[in-house]
């Protein structure tokens, strides 16, 4: 007996193939795509940061990563009111591009390296900057395009489920079995290429 779920099913991926064809092979972005200068915006906006730049990290390592190089083209818009806050994140934001293209081979921006996105005060993004150490430490583990704009932030910004889940189907695909070894195998991944 011939199972009807399947016949729906193939009927139904035979249907949506061309449609999916098409957009993957997408040249412009459809309004609701988070871009930087989106994230930005929503920024300026009032949008608590870590939302709008977790949305634009769901574009990059996710449903957008075909087409990385759409999410940052367009420089920032410059905020109705320039404030410390918006100042900083403009910062940050200039900052997460030339680190994001530098790391996976997009080709960076021109408007990231205007000096208007350079910090003329640091900024250690830790509510303990009363700890000297931890000070020293973020100046230490921070990548350079965070650093050379006076941001502070350490480097695991950018680690991402995305890539561990990619690490740990990859593991699998070498023959690893064991929970644990496939866990290290992603991890060390990670550590590699985001730095412990």
């Amino acid at each position: 007996m011939q199972n009807k779920f399947n016949n729906r099913s193939t009927s139904f991926f035979e249907k949506v193939r061309p449609i999916y064809e098409k957009s993957r092979n997408r040249t412009n972005l459809p309004g609701k795509i988070q871009t930087m200068r989106r994230a930005f915006q929503q920024i300026c906006d009032g949008e608590d940061p870590w939302t709008a730049l977790g949305n634009f990290r769901n574009a990059w390592f996710g449903y957008a990563k075909t087409c990385r190089q759409m999410l940052v083209t367009d420089p920032l818009l410059p905020p109705q009111e320039s404030t410390e806050h918006t100042q900083r994140w403009a910062a940050f934001c200039a900052a997460s591009v030339e680190f994001l293209c530098e790391r996976y081979d997009v080709p960076c921006p021109q408007w990231v390296h205007d000096p208007i996105y350079t910090l003329s005060v640091p900024w250690y993004h830790t509510p303990l900057l009363d700890k000297k150490s931890l000070c020293e430490k973020l100046q230490k583990d921070t990548p350079a395009p965070f650093a050379k704009r006076n941001i502070f932030c350490g480097n695991r910004l950018f680690q991402n489920k995305y890539e561990m889940s990619e690490w740990t189907m990859e593991a699998r695909a070498k023959g690893l079995t064991d929970p644990a070894a496939i866990w290290q195998y992603a991890r060390q991944k990670e550590i590699s290429f985001h730095g412990g």
